[in-house]
């Protein structure tokens, strides 16, 4: 069946759609990262995010949904307290996972994915999604944070009307040096962030179901949070994305899937193109034809 994709950004300005175009698909990471987070500050000159509005038991409500990536039944998740959400236990391998592993009782899946993006393309189909403004998470496996964490980034988000969110990285997390702008800071609860990571995002449902069809049938997700989610961001209006500073996460591994070529024949960056491309031709801007097709047709295989 075809992917069919929305329309993007097609009743904005001219200048508008420019820019985002040559942010999504005509520069390198060295241009476009600092531009997009210079336009975040310049955003939050005009709509501080670190101003909320008070919440009425603002944690985890119990139709959110956290998605804990695992290994049958390991990951870094520490239970320091209960969620009041809906938790489900992603088994990567499809090997299933013990009781024993389990003492929470948390919904399982258990399916061979190879990468992170087949694995949030599959949970998306396969799970009920609660309502539009309530939030789903997809948690790395090798991710070390509390279930405290978990509802203090809930709480945060709703306080201060996030889109997306995610835990600040621990300085002694090994991707602090490669995502510097994700650090947590020093007295802040949180900070204004061009993107959120796809090792444990948090994603309203709009920009959930609007961002998603740009991630179908690829394996590693790459793409899906330096591209998809600001740009989808900007067509609702509301590019209001945050690292939390208060409940920050750590690394247990380095960072892997780089330089993996997956079944498809595709490594991670030529997945990220084609996200790209998608975003382009969502927008009405022309790609490369032939290489776009080429692309396509190695995600159906």
């Amino acid at each position: 069946m075809k992917n069919v994709l929305p329309e993007l950004l097609r009743n904005r300005s001219e200048a508008e759609r420019h820019c985002w175009a040559r942010w999504v698909l005509g520069s390198h990471s060295d241009q476009f990262l600092p531009e997009m987070a210079a336009a975040v500050e310049q955003l939050n000159q005009q709509d501080p995010i670190e101003l909320g509005d008070p919440v009425i038991a603002p944690g985890a409500y119990s139709d959110d949904l956290v998605v804990i990536t695992c290994k049958q039944g390991q990951h870094g998740v520490i239970v320091d307290q209960p969620l009041g959400c809906r938790v489900v236990l992603f088994d990567w391998t499809g090997q299933g996972i013990a009781q024993s592993d389990n003492p929470q009782n948390w919904q399982v899946i258990s399916e061979k994915t190879e990468c992170k993006g087949e694995l949030m393309e599959s949970a998306w189909r396969q799970l009920d999604m609660p309502a539009e403004d309530h939030y789903v998470a997809f948690l790395d496996d090798d991710l070390c944070l509390r279930t405290s964490d978990i509802n203090t980034v809930l709480a945060l988000s709703r306080i201060h009307h996030l889109l997306a969110a995610q835990p600040a990285l621990s300085l002694n997390s090994p991707s602090s040096r490669e995502y510097p702008w994700l650090r947590q800071r020093a007295c802040t609860s949180l900070h204004r962030l061009p993107i959120v990571e796809n090792q444990a995002p948090f994603i309203r449902r709009d920009l959930l179901d609007l961002s998603m069809p740009f991630l179908v049938s690829t394996k590693s997700a790459y793409g899906y949070d330096r591209f998809a989610l600001p740009l989808c961001a900007a067509e609702l209006g509301d590019w209001r994305f945050a690292a939390i500073d208060c409940a920050p996460m750590s690394h247990l591994r380095p960072l892997g899937s780089v330089e993996q070529r997956f079944s498809n024949g595709l490594k991670s960056k030529e997945e990220e193109l084609l996200v790209r491309q998608r975003l382009t031709l969502a927008m009405g801007f022309a790609v490369n034809e032939q290489d776009h097709e080429q692309l396509e047709r190695a995600v159906a295989s």
